[in-house]
């Protein structure tokens, strides 16, 4: 049976940690949240949170044990996949990177042709708008 928790998310100023859980006198628990975490690390803290208020973490002593079994990962919900499929998909991140680095590299020796070749632009330009009497 799950008590009342109330959630706030608050800007820990300052302050260092992602989540602070109190238990109140009426046996709710409140959980304050650091609204400098992304959206994605606020739920990551909620659910920490909770998970301590489940495994009545409140009433035991060991912090190195509630802290293990806090991070513990839920094993409940895992489907398996297979290493081919995380294969596969490094194989086309390493391609795509590849693609990336050849245009990356084509694109360097444009700026540097550029850069190099700036002058000659200009008085290009300047022929063009103004005709070959400078």
């Amino acid at each position: 049976m799950m008590t009342d928790v109330n959630v706030v998310v608050m800007d820990f100023k300052g302050v260092k940690g992602n989540e602070v859980v109190t238990v109140n006198e009426d046996n709710s628990y409140t959980i304050l949240i650091n609204a400098r975490l992304s959206y994605e690390g606020q739920l990551k803290a909620y659910q920490h949170a909770l998970r301590h208020i489940e495994n009545n973490d409140f009433q035991k002593n060991d912090v190195q044990s509630i802290e293990y079994n806090a991070h513990q990962l839920n094993t409940e919900k895992v489907i398996p996949v297979p290493a081919q499929k995380y294969l596969e998909r490094i194989r086309e991140l390493q391609k795509e990177r590849r693609r990336i680095q050849r245009q990356i590299k084509k694109d360097q020796e444009r700026v540097k042709f550029i850069m190099d070749n700036s002058d000659l632009y200009k008085l290009a330009e300047h022929q063009y708008l103004y005709g070959d009497e400078l």
